[in-house]
């Protein structure tokens, strides 16, 4: 247990804190045991060398007691009482990148001593540095909360009878660090109990959610997670969704950027919930975020951009006939995906966008060269090839096709009784469609009323557009009635 703690703790930590670390346990400061001292020395330059470095027990032993018998007691107590001190580093290493913070203990520290007529300087620095944060996010108010807190003893041990001393401004800070905290976690919430069992209330969101609403001139984190709350409960009211993307697109320069990122996700699920509902205008909103998430880096996760990102993005970009901006998004953002699915993802969504231009030969030269790896790669692939042959008019390989499609879906236990009924549903109706004679408007139009009534059908609207080129009118395929 212990050297598999080590070894997770040590596999992420970088040269620059690899470094540093060595610093911190040479210091007689921080650690009197020379035994850590030499065990440091010995797994360091390794560590460097191989990230996923495991220490050798022995040699490990060897270096630190000399030629002494092994014993795996003392050994395993060598690996906690390391583990220990570089708990205890990392915890150092991430209080020295709050100032703020460290300022706000600093300020306590005087209050508890009495030092009041130094700690004035102090408060008004430390206000002057929070002014000046860029970020206005909760862990933001949180220290203006302990700032306040500090500012209240401060005048007290000064026994300042001001009238509200810091009072107003304490509770203040309190409010808001409590406000956009409780709204981030309910938000989560709703988010997750769509497809997890959460079950349970959410104690005092509609007092707290009553408040808000009253409230006027509300900091942009409380108005940004009380907006994301009601798209999940008022989904119907599209107003809760145009203020959220207002704000987000005017005021995301205020939140760091993983934070940011969450909230886009947030909107983003909103535009997804509303294109499953056939909204299709919300494929330019949700377009226009990535194009702002991507600009502010948003989706780089490690410095890389995920190829399912990569894929909805291309597919946004497809539906919206944006195909130039496309284009060069596929070309552009090669790179940035990590390198194990670089070259598939790429050449997989390649083969969308031909397909999106009715560059046919191309789509077919392409998916030649896709691995199928990942069974969604597989269901994706087969339903280009499946529309490419129904455009090019192939009835042949179409029919091939339709077979191996068929027996993907009944043998692939990782796809989900929804996705089998909407991919089934997509193969019977082209194949209707193929087959259909575009003189009988009569079947035409039954036709037309029954893709309209069923429900899932993965790429319903490449179906709708196909029924339009056959004469049927546009009228016709919207108000048929269910």
């Amino acid at each position: 247990m212990q050297q598999s703690k080590f070894s997770d703790y040590i596999s992420t930590m970088n040269t620059y804190e690899l470094n540093r670390f060595h610093k911190y346990i040479q210091s007689p400061l921080y650690n009197e045991d020379e035994r850590l001292r030499k065990f440091v020395g010995y797994f360091l330059p390794l560590i460097k060398k191989e990230p996923a470095f495991e220490p050798d027990k022995y040699k490990a032993w060897q270096h630190v007691f000399g030629k002494t018998a092994f014993n795996q007691s003392k050994y395993v107590r060598l690996l906690s009482d390391t583990v220990k001190k570089i708990e205890h580093f990392l915890v150092l290493d991430r209080f020295r990148e709050e100032p703020l913070q460290q300022n706000n203990y600093l300020l306590a520290i005087m209050n508890e001593r009495n030092l009041a007529k130094h700690a004035g300087e102090l408060l008004n620095f430390n206000q002057k540095k929070a002014a000046g944060e860029p970020f206005r996010d909760s862990k933001f108010y949180y220290h203006q909360f302990n700032l306040q807190q500090q500012k209240n003893l401060y005048l007290e041990n000064r026994d300042e009878r001001s009238a509200e001393k810091n009072l107003g401004d304490l509770m203040e800070s309190l409010d808001t660090y409590y406000l956009t905290e409780k709204l981030k976690y309910c938000a989560a919430f709703l988010h997750y109990r769509n497809f997890l069992s959460l079950e349970g209330e959410l104690p005092l969101l509609k007092e707290v959610m009553g408040y808000v609403r009253d409230k006027k001139d509300l900091p942009p984190a409380i108005e940004i997670y009380q907006h994301i709350i009601l798209s999940f409960t008022e989904a119907e009211n599209e107003g809760h969704y145009r203020r959220l993307q207002t704000l987000l697109l005017g005021k995301g320069h205020l939140f760091a950027t993983d934070e940011l990122k969450n909230m886009f996700v947030f909107a983003m699920n909103y535009c997804i919930n509303q294109i499953n509902f056939g909204k299709t205008s919300y494929l330019e909103e949700i377009l226009a975020l990535y194009k702002y998430a991507l600009q502010n880096k948003l989706l780089l996760q490690d410095g890389y951009l995920s190829q399912w990102d990569y894929k909805n993005i291309v597919t946004a970009g497809l539906r919206v006939k944006d195909f130039k901006w496309t284009a060069r998004f596929i070309e552009d953002y090669k790179s940035e995906l990590p390198r194990t699915y670089r070259q598939n993802a790429y050449t997989f969504n390649r083969a969308r966008y031909f397909f999106a231009i009715k560059d046919y030969s191309q789509v077919l030269q392409l998916l030649q060269s896709v691995k199928y790896n990942d069974i969604f790669y597989q269901l994706d692939s087969k339903t280009t090839l499946l529309k490419t042959y129904y455009e090019l008019g192939e009835w042949q390989p179409l029919d091939s096709l339709k077979d191996s499609f068929r027996i993907l879906l009944r043998r692939k236990r990782l796809i989900t009784a929804r996705q089998k009924e909407n991919y089934m549903n997509l193969l019977k109706l082209t194949m209707k469609l193929f087959r259909i004679d575009v003189k009988d408007k009569k079947n035409l139009l039954t036709l037309a009323i029954e893709i309209k009534q069923t429900d899932n059908v993965a790429d319903k609207s490449w179906l709708l557009d196909k029924l339009a080129e056959l004469g049927m009118p546009a009228e016709t395929q919207i108000h048929i009635a269910p």
